[in-house]
């Protein structure tokens, strides 16, 4: 596993993390709850913390210090750092338990296509309408060399489908209120194997893994087996790259794998 990420966590100084770290925790106190509890909650909203803790990577000493003001807030006292220090201790004990992710073995088998040329589409309409728009979608697709990928959302609905086909029923797109268009994007689509349909973490650790290599998404669509992501077209060839890398991670070194079982 491609351990970069948390790596670099180390090399924040204590200002910096406490900068990230403010802004998620919770604020209002709340009666009754304690030390303990006020720091699973803290710790469990607080990504690059909880990740070193999973990894063994944090000194207690300093996140009890971080997270001191925080918990006197939810619990409405001031716990001592040697209390938060066995609390913070405590809850990253219980992190050995839990079921670790591991991305390169769930993405095992996983078969990757880019396509570009795509037209990403967003028709803005109330969810009343949903149902007659889904179904002149459907049938102006009929006619096309595949058929788009029509997603509802919640006061919106998503097209993605190749320009040209695009532009064959654009016109027949006219009445309905599109507020925008974005041609000539790239698309991926991730076909899991059934073994990675329900891991959980696969969908973020993707998403996290385009982002460490430069890559930004413009939608992502999650289904139970397969996701669709849009990206800008020059990104299109990086983020396959990236995404047939780790997944190759497993047919180079399979007796690492193996090893970590």
């Amino acid at each position: 596993m491609d351990i970069t990420f948390y790596i670099n966590l180390l090399i924040f100084d204590l200002h910096i993390l406490q900068v990230e770290a403010q802004p998620r925790m919770p604020a209002p106190t709340q009666k009754n709850i304690t030390v303990p509890e006020a720091v699973r909650q803290i710790l469990t909203k607080n990504y690059p913390i909880y990740q070193c803790l999973k990894m063994k990577l944090t000194n207690f000493h300093s996140v009890a210090e971080l997270i001191q003001p925080h918990v006197e807030q939810l619990t409405g006292r001031k716990p001592t750092i040697n209390t938060l220090v066995v609390a913070i201790k405590r809850f990253s004990d219980t992190l050995e338990e839990m079921k670790s992710l591991d991305p390169v073995r769930a993405m095992e088998n996983t078969r990757i296509s880019l396509s570009n040329g795509i037209a990403d589409v967003t028709v803005r309409a109330p969810r009343a309408e949903f149902p007659k728009i889904l179904n002149e979608l459907s049938e102006m697709s009929a006619g096309l060399g595949e058929f788009p990928h029509i997603f509802p959302l919640a006061n919106s609905i998503k097209i993605i489908l190749p320009s040209e086909d695009y532009e064959l029923i654009k016109k027949k797109l006219r009445h309905l209120n599109i507020v925008a268009v974005q041609a000539n994007v790239a698309k991926l689509s991730l076909y899991l194997p059934t073994n990675a349909w329900d891991t959980p973490g696969i969908a973020s650790y993707i998403t996290e893994l385009l982002y460490r290599n430069g890559v930004n998404i413009i939608d992502a669509f999650l289904g139970h087996g397969d996701i669709i992501i849009v990206v800008n077209e020059p990104d299109g060839h990086a983020a396959y790259d990236a995404l047939r890398r780790e997944v190759a991670q497993k047919e180079l070194h399979p007796e690492a794998i193996h090893r970590k079982s």
